[in-house]
């Protein structure tokens, strides 16, 4: 049978389209539970990374002081207690989780982009769990951070995609980093739009790890989530002023205690439940978050200036867990070295200032 053109072409895409769908096919198969996959260059990502935020702070901090890139105005710092529950799963009694216990937690609570509250923005809320026994993969022994945000995804699926948002910041070319026809990023802008909300009260929200940990010794990975268990519920304000938020903290503190449960979301599913890309949501009718653990603050002064002076200069970072506890995936693994400079960065130029 002699084959022209017309037959080969044909041939060639359907092979082509095969040999495509079984190398997906094969990939997506290949993955496993509680898997991350690093490329090998996030050693240099995270360097360029940190040296970048520190030129945009610097930049936006002018003859100032260097405020954080991300969570840039401190609500407030509270003392709490941290208690993990009684009666849980098998699966999940690991690390700090492994038997009831209460132990003295530090809390903040932040905006994420600006210093007024009466703007739309999203809100950050990082725990330190104190007093805690096993070895720290980073930082101090004996504590436990989590750090959380007001909505359940990333905008940036990746660290790559991230650099390209930083340096789109510096460069004052937002409009052009979201809609170059080129270079379009309309599911980050979309992401960031929905996320951005006016709030009664950082009291009254649910926060999300959004990136993955591990959880225990085996391939177990989830995710965190705190929700508002308080009886208490701050109302509308009569307007949004520049620190409303605070005076809803302050009113809810003065007539009841704040009360948070603490979640885990254990992934099910490597291909649905992505570790790699903290831009997608994990389906919780596929897989239910589980209380863990409850956080309780009572009411204490929290807005004089030594209370929101020290709450400034406080810093945060996932890496600073039990080895059980391991922060999962490529965004996880750039931050450890990003959030540990850049603290170390703001207190060198900030003391310098003082100085």
């Amino acid at each position: 049978m002699m084959i022209n053109r017309k037959t080969i072409l044909p041939l060639l895409l359907a092979y082509a389209i095969g040999f495509v769908c079984l190398f997906f096919a094969t990939e997506l198969k290949s993955q496993q539970l509680g898997q991350e996959t690093l490329l090998g260059n996030e050693d240099i990502l995270s360097a360029e990374m940190a040296a970048l935020i520190k030129k945009v702070s610097q930049k936006r901090a002018g003859n100032g002081m260097v405020k954080r890139f991300n969570q840039a105005k401190s609500l407030g710092c509270f003392n709490g207690e941290f208690t993990v529950l009684d009666g849980l799963p098998d699966k999940l009694k690991k690390g700090l989780f492994a038997q009831p216990q209460q132990y003295p937690a530090f809390m903040r609570f932040a905006n994420a982009s600006t210093t007024d509250d009466g703007d739309k923005d999203l809100r950050g809320f990082s725990v330190r769990v104190i007093d805690v026994t096993g070895d720290t993969l980073w930082g101090e022994q004996g504590k436990q951070d989590f750090v959380l945000n007001s909505y359940p995804v990333l905008f940036a699926s990746s660290p790559e995609e991230f650099m390209a948002f930083i340096q789109a910041q510096y460069d004052d070319s937002i409009f052009s980093f979201f809609l170059n026809p080129f270079d379009s990023h309309l599911r980050a802008l979309f992401i960031l739009l929905k996320a951005r909300d006016r709030h009664t009260s950082p009291f009254d929200i649910r926060y999300w790890s959004t990136t993955a940990f591990k959880h225990g010794s085996d391939n177990l990975a989830v995710k965190y989530s705190v929700k508002p268990c308080s009886t208490y519920r701050s109302e509308e304000p009569e307007s949004y002023s520049q620190n409303y938020l605070r005076s809803a903290m302050q009113e809810h503190l003065q007539n009841s205690p704040v009360c948070f449960d603490f979640m885990v979301q254990s992934q099910t599913d490597p291909v649905d439940m992505p570790i790699e890309d903290p831009s997608r949501e994990w389906d919780e009718e596929e897989s239910p978050f589980i209380v863990v653990a409850r956080i309780k603050i009572e009411d204490q002064e929290f807005l004089g200036k030594d209370a929101l002076d020290a709450c400034e200069v406080a810093s945060f970072n996932p890496w600073q867990a039990l080895k059980e506890h391991q922060p999962l995936g490529r965004m996880n693994y750039v931050r450890r070295q990003i959030y540990a400079e850049l603290a170390s960065y703001r207190s060198f130029m900030n003391n310098k200032q003082i100085d």
